[in-house]
């Protein structure tokens, strides 16, 4: 049987630039996190092991999947309105200091869009039930004689995430 190689040669030959990319969160549709680093998270399937006279055989248990954490870093605002809109949300969802036990936690939908090299949207990951857990605090200091501008970091937990075409169907 011939070899058919040639056929499975990709058609798209541009290369996944690290800088093509933009965070939206549904919940604070009008706050820019001025994101300057995103990441998909790792995925771990459960897997259980089979043991055998010589060695254990990993299986595929379907015991489900974890995934890791939606991890953040964006510039701050000179009004520290991204800062204040997760340092709000943070505290507003786990705040105990009263008793209200009809509180319920604010959970967003997000998307981490992935831009082609026409820096158009290509690939939508989306994101559902996030609610930030870590918000990295800020270092103010007058010893630095470059203008380096703050940042931030946020750690995001999540349900699940899908990978969407520009027509938002699944792939």
């Amino acid at each position: 049987m011939p070899s058919k190689w040639y056929k499975q040669q990709p058609s798209n030959r541009n290369f996944l630039a690290p800088s093509g990319f933009k965070m939206e969160l549904e919940l604070f549709a009008g706050v820019d996190f001025f994101c300057q680093s995103a990441n998909i998270p790792d995925i771990t399937a459960t897997v259980i092991e089979y043991p055998t006279r010589f060695r254990n055989i990993p299986i595929a248990a379907a015991g489900g999947i974890q995934y890791g954490d939606l991890r953040l870093k964006f510039i701050i605002d000179e009004d520290l309105k991204n800062y204040l809109t997760v340092y709000n949300w943070m505290r507003k969802n786990n705040l105990s200091e009263e008793m209200d036990d009809k509180k319920t936690p604010e959970y967003s939908k997000g998307e981490l869009l992935i831009l082609n090299s026409n820096f158009n949207p290509n690939i939508i990951i989306a994101y559902n039930n996030l609610f930030p857990v870590d918000l990295s605090g800020l270092t103010f200091d007058v010893e630095d004689t470059d203008v380096e501008y703050l940042t931030a970091d946020v750690t995001f937990k999540f349900t699940d995430f899908t990978f969407r075409n520009r027509q938002y169907k699944e792939i």
